[in-house]
């Protein structure tokens, strides 16, 4: 699934389809001295009741939930919640090889791997080359038209789409800080 970010920021956008349908919406608040603080949202289908036989047209409006949120500190630990679970991220994403990348365990008790190349975040299922996802920055070839970036989630990672998100938000911002692009 590629999934369209509506700005160049990836921890304040919303994420949509080819159509344009919004699936998850990021929204983050103002830095202050060295913390930021992420809510990852997804939608949520309506819900519908069969007995009735006209629908309001608020039935069809976009809904969402909080499936994650990402606490950043340049301080202390950063802090990841998701799942019921609020842990520092040297717990939820443990530092791999040479500290280049971030380790986490799916709920299919696989271990997956981001790997922060200079610009371009790519999980990977751990110690393999099988690619889960990957971040495809804004491109500005086109002056007229700028064109922002997208995360591309392949077939390996469709079953955990939301954990996905909330491990890229942590990377691509603590990416982002390291290299001074904030």
């Amino acid at each position: 699934m590629l999934l369209h970010l509506s700005k160049d920021t990836p921890w304040n956008a919303n994420y949509c389809t080819e159509d344009g349908q919004v699936i998850y919406k990021v929204e983050s608040t103002t830095p202050s001295i060295g913390a930021r603080h992420t809510k990852i949202f997804r939608i949520v289908a309506p819900k519908l009741d069969p007995t009735v036989e006209t629908v309001d047209d608020t039935a069809f409006r976009d809904s969402f939930e909080t499936v994650g949120e990402v606490n950043h500190h340049v301080i202390r630990t950063s802090r990841i919640k998701y799942n019921g679970k609020d842990e520092s991220t040297a717990t939820f994403l443990r530092k791999g090889s040479w500290g280049l990348s971030r380790i986490f365990t799916g709920s299919d008790g696989v271990e997956y791997e981001w790997r922060l190349a200079s610009r371009v975040p790519t999980l990977y299922v751990d110690g393999t080359e099988t690619q889960v996802a990957a971040f495809h920055p804004n491109k500005v070839g086109n002056l007229k038209e700028p064109k922002n970036g997208s995360l591309e989630i392949f077939p390996a990672g469709q079953h955990m789409m939301d954990l996905i998100m909330v491990t890229f938000i942590y990377v691509e911002n603590y990416r982002a800080m390291s290299v001074g692009s904030l």
